[in-house]
């Protein structure tokens, strides 16, 4: 099952890159929604390979999670892979240059079941599509309003 939103940024796709590899933010806003999420080997730069494990609550249980900086490419692209439980998911984020100045990101998860219970869960998701969408959107919306206004203080600065 795949969910795609995108959003537009008034920055420059290199700041809007560099801002959205910041995985700090990120984590801190999974932290506060109840997930224990902790970086393997403390790594500080955001690169292939780097991964995450913890655990996020699930339809009300806790379930483990791992995660891998599966791909990325410069100004361009980042994917993570994601194992929670017994579904596997991917996300993408891609990063285009509309012009100098506005950049769009558009990010796309794609869930595979592994399990019946993961099957059990993605069948939720699907009724609930337009809500998750929402939330996917939002979650865009708020970071894309950091970037442009730590931009716009730069540019002033």
């Amino acid at each position: 099952m795949k969910f795609k939103v995108a959003e537009d940024v008034d920055a420059p796709v290199g700041f809007v890159f560099e801002r959205m590899m910041d995985f700090s933010q990120f984590e801190a806003d999974i932290r506060g929604r109840g997930a224990d999420l902790r970086r393997v080997d403390n790594w500080t730069r955001a690169e292939k390979g780097v991964r995450w494990r913890g655990s996020v609550q699930v339809r009300g249980k806790m379930r483990g999670i791992e995660a891998e900086l599966d791909e990325v490419i410069r100004d361009e692209m980042v994917a993570i892979q994601i194992t929670v439980g017994g579904m596997e998911a991917r996300y993408q984020m891609t990063f285009i240059a509309l012009s100098a100045q506005v950049t769009r990101v558009a990010a796309e998860l794609d869930l595979k079941p592994r399990t019946l219970t993961a099957r059990l869960i993605i069948q939720t998701m699907k009724l609930a599509r337009g809500r998750v969408l929402q939330r996917m959107t939002g979650t865009l919306a708020r970071q894309g309003n950091q970037i442009e206004a730590d931009w716009r203080r730069g540019a002033q600065g």
